[in-house]
Parts: C-alpha cells; sequence; structure tokens
C-alpha cells in the first residue's frame, strides 16, 4: 500500500479482525462500548505501528460539526510572548483534537472574515491575542453568538467574566515601588509610528500615579518613528539621558527595554545604577538576554492553555470556573537600592 494513500480504519480493521466501529470506538475513546482489554491494545498497537490517525474532517462533515478555531493575532507575531501564548493555546486544542485557523488582523470592522468562516462552518470560535493592552471591539460577535475568547496581559477574558486587571495591577505594583523608594522622577519611554501611538500602557501608568503617587514628577518621552531603525530610537534617548537627570526610566517593551538599558550603560555604568530601569515586558526573553534588567513576569503560557479550554466551553455551552492570573515585578540590577 503507497504511504500516500494513508492508513484507514478499513486497514486496522482487517489487520485485527473486527469492525470498522470497533476501530472507531476504540481510536476514539467512545464511552459504552464494550471491547475486551485484549482487543482494544491490539487495536491501538496496531494503529500505532501503521501511523493511523481518525479522520476528524470526515468526522466534522458527519456530524455537521467544527472542530477548528479561528486566531486573530493582529500586529503581535513579533512579540516575544507570542510563542509562549501560542504554545499554550496549542497544547490544550491538541489535546481536544481541535486546530487553528489563523485570520487576518484587525483591519476589518465589519468582522466579515469571521462572520464568512463561521457561518460556513469553518470555525467553531475566534481567539484574539491583543498585547499591549489593545482594545477589542467585539460586538460583532456578540450579536451573530460567536463564541470568543481574548488573551491580553491582563488575562483571558470574554463575555461572560468581567475584564481581567493582572497587569493593571503589577504597574500599581510598579509605581508603589517607586514611591516606597522615594523614585519620584519617573519617566516613561514609548514610541509612536508617523505620530500614531500603537498601545496604551500610559492610561494605566497614569492612573495608577493618580491613586498612588500624585505627587511625583512623571513625564512621557515619545521617539517618534518614521523609518524603523534603532537610531531613531537611540539617538533620543542618549540625547535626553544626557541632558535630563532623573530617577528611573520604565520602558514599554521588549525591544524599547534593550535599547533603553544600553544607552543607560553607555551614559556612565554604576552600581547601585543610574537612573534605574523597569522593563514593562515579560521577563523570560529578557532574563534570557539581559537578566540585569527588571521586567514582568507574566504567565503567557498558562493564558494559552486556559484561553483554550475556555474556547471549548464556550463552544459546547458547558461550565468552567473563570481564572484568575498573577504578573509580577521581578527585580533585577536595574532597580538596585543602595545599603
Amino acid at each position: 500500500m503507497s504511504r500516500h494513500q494513508g492508513i484507514t480504519a478499513k486497514d486496522i480493521a482487517l489487520a485485527c479482525d473486527v469492525s470498522q466501529a470497533t476501530v472507531s470506538y476504540v481510536v476514539n475513546n467512545t464511552e459504552g462500548k464494550r471491547v475486551s482489554e485484549a482487543k482494544r491494545q491490539q487495536i491501538l498497537k496496531m494503529a500505532e505501528e501503521l501511523n493511523y490517525f481518525p479522520n476528524r474532517s470526515a468526522k466534522s462533515m458527519r456530524q455537521q460539526t467544527c472542530s477548528s478555531v479561528g486566531l486573530i493575532c493582529g500586529n503581535n507575531y513579533d512579540n516575544t510572548g507570542f510563542g509562549d501564548t501560542l504554545r499554550g493555546i496549542k497544547k490544550s486544542f491538541d489535546e481536544a483534537g481541535y486546530t487553528l485557523t489563523i485570520l487576518s488582523d484587525f483591519n476589518d470592522p465589519e468582522r466579515k472574515e469571521i462572520l464568512r468562516y463561521f457561518y460556513s462552518n469553518s470555525i467553531a470560535g475566534v481567539i484574539y491575542i491583543a498585547f499591549d493592552t489593545q482594545v477589542i471591539d467585539t460586538s460583532v460577535l456578540d450579536v451573530n453568538h460567536i463564541p470568543y475568547a481574548l488573551i491580553s496581559e491582563n488575562g483571558v477574558s470574554c463575555n461572560r467574566f468581567e475584564p481581567q486587571k493582572a497587569f493593571e495591577n503589577v504597574i500599581r505594583d510598579c509605581i508603589s515601588f517607586c514611591h516606597d523608594n522615594r523614585l519620584s522622577r519617573i519617566r516613561y519611554f514609548t514610541r509612536s509610528i508617523n505620530g500614531r501611538i500603537l498601545h496604551n500602557k500610559y492610561d494605566l501608568i497614569y492612573k495608577a500615579l493618580h491613586d498612588l503617587y500624585p505627587e511625583s514628577d512623571f513625564q512621557r518621552i515619545i521617539c517618534d518613528i518614521r523609518k524603523k531603525n534603532d537610531e531613531e530610537i537611540t539617538v533620543p534617548m542618549e540625547r535626553y539621558l544626557k541632558n535630563h537627570d532623573f530617577d528611573i526610566a520604565i520602558t514599554a517593551n521588549q525591544h524599547f527595554g534593550l535599547l533603553m538599558q544600553n544607552c543607560i550603560l553607555k551614559n556612565g555604568f554604576a552600581l547601585p545604577q543610574r537612573p534605574k530601569h523597569i522593563c514593562l515586558a515579560s521577563s523570560p526573553f529578557l532574563l534570557t538576554i539581559y537578566p540585569q534588567i527588571s521586567s514582568l513576569k507574566i504567565p503567557l503560557y498558562e493564558m494559552g492553555c486556559y484561553a483554550a479550554e475556555l474556547m471549548l466551553a464556550l463552544i459546547h455551552e458547558e461550565p468552567i470556573e473563570e481564572r484568575h492570573f498573577e504578573c509580577q515585578l521581578i527585580h533585577g540590577d536595574t532597580t538596585l537600592l543602595e545599603d
């Protein structure tokens, strides 16, 4: 038999002298079907040896169901947290026999692509990855009763649950650290592209300052990117560091954090470091590349696993317990305090 033709349930049935239905019961772990343990093990062993896998597309067509979920990532493909999140989603979907269908980014306000895929039974729901606290309009999905889940640094949410605040809470921890250690001159370094600011972490920082440290001297420093090269960031950073004295720099993402730390070290290395530096990004990447940078621990893998579990519960209209996540401020040398 040609390998390109693939092994079918009929081949396993002939090899084990059972019916195709019995093979289906065993490989799909169907409950309530009587198959001896010896025969079950024989079928599973033969399926493994012959590399037989059930045709889930055919099963979905027979049952008029769908076993794929749409994934919308926007501009997050190059975010270093994307891989961890995707691994978590895929792990839970693999275990449940579901696949992912990559959909376009957010440049579709009427959500025509989602509607077309959903009503053609190509997807059973949608997962959004919305880092940098992007705001997602889900009104079209709500009106059409399309199941969805949103993953952000704040946690995992859907229309059953209230929005979570894991990232907002760790921002408050960062501001509390500044307050408790009298780091009053706070500078938030971020970017705009052709004059357009792409995320709103600033809003969370400003709110935390208003609540916890209103007497602080806070400024947002914006580097406008037009050609998308590092010099557009490092040149204004270095200029600002040379001409201004402040206590702590806060940067918005991994890329900005690495560039800022290089500029601080070029401006004059010292321990404890001045100015101090916190990067509002997930720590595993920074701990690998530059462990001295103080950063955040965001459980993105766990969020991905839970988002897939939540999605399956929504699709099958099953109950699921709401899960809350926590982010942590991980201190490195860049927030080392004097003895």
